[in-house]
């Protein structure tokens, strides 16, 4: 009868210090930076690319514009994740918050357990692209902040960001799509004289 007594403190103080950390640590930051042998304009057309972010974003099932005008300023869409095998999918409501084309990008995300801020920004010097993600996750209430911040203390979120990163930066280097075609020439025939 003693031992279970302390076995019962012992759990009492484990709940109490995983509740501590939720409450110390009621945020999780963390990002990633790669640099790649492309221009701005390319990386960015290439990470922008929905036909391609299951190549790169781990769980990605699919994204839906519920409002506004795609990829700009203030538009919604519902992006639909699976966080693991057997796991159940989740849906997420992603909001456009800011957009600079070939500059930056910056995202929230809101679901029924946590939230999500995300910039990604694009800086070419030389040819180079230095392409940088920073993100910020709150879990809604004290067990997902808890557990949240759990997570971030094994590296789980760094780990799962520099998959992506790495997946990504793969895609930027070997991409063959040309997203800027020039049109073909049209003969002067065709042209209107005003």
């Amino acid at each position: 009868m003693k031992y279970l007594k302390y076995v019962l403190y012992a759990l009492i103080g484990l709940f109490v210090l995983f509740i501590a950390l939720g409450l110390l640590n009621p945020t999780v930051n963390y990002g990633h930076e790669f640099t790649v042998n492309k221009t701005a304009k390319e990386a960015w057309a290439v990470s922008m690319d929905e036909s391609k972010y299951s190549q790169w974003l781990t769980g990605f099932k699919s994204i839906e514009l519920l409002s506004g005008e795609k990829g700009k300023q203030g538009s919604t869409y519902k992006v639909v994740v699976e966080p693991g095998e057997g796991q159940d999918p989740f849906e997420m409501i992603e909001t456009l918050v800011e957009i600079k084309e070939f500059e930056k990008a910056k995202l929230t995300f809101d679901s029924e357990g946590m939230e999500i801020d995300q910039l990604y920004a694009f800086e070419e010097k030389g040819g180079n692209t230095t392409f940088t993600s920073e993100t910020e996750v709150r879990g809604k209430g004290i067990m997902g902040r808890s557990m949240f911040a759990l997570m971030h203390m094994f590296g789980m979120f760094e780990a799962q960001e520099s998959e992506n990163m790495k997946a990504l930066k793969k895609l930027i280097e070997e991409n063959t799509t040309d997203y800027y075609k020039i049109e073909e020439d049209v003969p002067l025939e065709a042209i209107p004289v005003q």
